[in-house]
């Protein structure tokens, strides 16, 4: 886990107990659309530890109006990685 200061509004509220929990947890995420990689966001910034994306979609001109973790260069590829790799670079801690 990263510094005690960038988890600090989760540790006032659930301790250091309740933070490892949140890192000891796994989330399926199926689809990698625009409301579920908003939550996903939600979930990888404090730090809920483990992700699986299951999304068999590419990422198409239509996403990029309504998915903020696609871009132009995303088109093509796998919405799935797409997503997992913004993930990762947003929270380090995390596995996706």
């Amino acid at each position: 886990m990263a510094t005690k200061d960038k988890y600090d509004r989760q540790l006032r509220l659930w301790g250091g107990h309740g933070q490892k929990l949140l890192a000891e947890a796994h989330v399926l995420l199926l689809g990698a659309s625009s409301a579920c990689t908003e939550t996903m966001k939600n979930l990888v910034l404090p730090a809920v530890g483990n992700f699986m994306i299951v999304d068999d979609a590419l990422v198409t001109e239509r996403d990029l109006g309504n998915n903020f973790f696609v871009t132009k260069d995303s088109v093509g590829k796998s919405k799935a990685e797409t997503v997992a790799e913004l993930m990762r670079e947003m929270n380090p801690d995390v596995k996706v």
